[in-house]
């Protein structure tokens, strides 16, 4: 037997089990497993086999480093193909994305109260800065909360008033020295504890 037809027929018995290992390698460096890529270094080895004639280690192991290696040298090529100069490796597979909503998922009313907080939170965050603040560094504050683009320089070009940034600052540090998630959660309770 030659040594493409050994290696495709090594891969072919345990192709699971390194399946898995790559999987692993894979999770431990912070990379997405890429089924395709898999695939393709499969095929490419054994072409480059078939072609050269032999492997300089035809041992099980040999054959996995082998196929170890053309798997990390092809995913790291792989990143700098123009198709995937831009795509999101945050979003994985649906499969995966749905396992951890359903896994995470809150009842209705669990949801309906979480949401309401996180309103009710902003909403008192919002009052305590117009209560402790004049109407400039309450409306800075506001802007720069609601939109996340918002860079400083934008917000100064957009309202025209000067140190926005350290009036937002002034604002934040404020918060964080007087008002206490406590005291957020203990007002939320006594309004709708009753309720929801």
């Amino acid at each position: 037997m030659n040594d493409a037809k050994l290696f495709i027929n090594t891969i072919n018995d345990n192709y699971e089990i390194i399946k898995h290992e790559l999987k692993n390698y894979c999770e431990s460096v912070g990379k997405s497993f890429d089924e395709d890529i898999f695939q393709d270094t499969i095929l490419k080895c054994y072409l480059l086999i078939e072609k050269q004639g032999e492997m300089k280690d035809p041992s099980y192991q040999g054959i996995k480093n082998y196929l170890f290696m053309s798997f990390k040298i092809n995913m790291n090529r792989e990143k700098q193909y123009a198709r995937n100069q831009k795509r999101d490796d945050n979003i994985s597979d649906l499969n995966d994305i749905y396992e951890r909503y359903s896994s995470q998922k809150l009842t209705e009313q669990e949801k309906l109260k979480s949401d309401l907080y996180k309103d009710f939170a902003a909403l008192y965050l919002f009052h305590k800065v117009e209560q402790n603040f004049d109407g400039e560094h309450f409306y800075l504050f506001r802007l720069k909360t609601f939109d996340k683009n918002m860079t400083y320089q934008k917000l100064a070009e957009k309202t025209g008033i000067k140190s926005v940034r350290q009036k937002v600052v002034d604002v934040k540090n404020w918060l964080k020295q007087n008002v206490k998630q406590e005291d957020i959660r203990k007002e939320f309770d006594s309004i709708y504890g009753e309720i929801l």
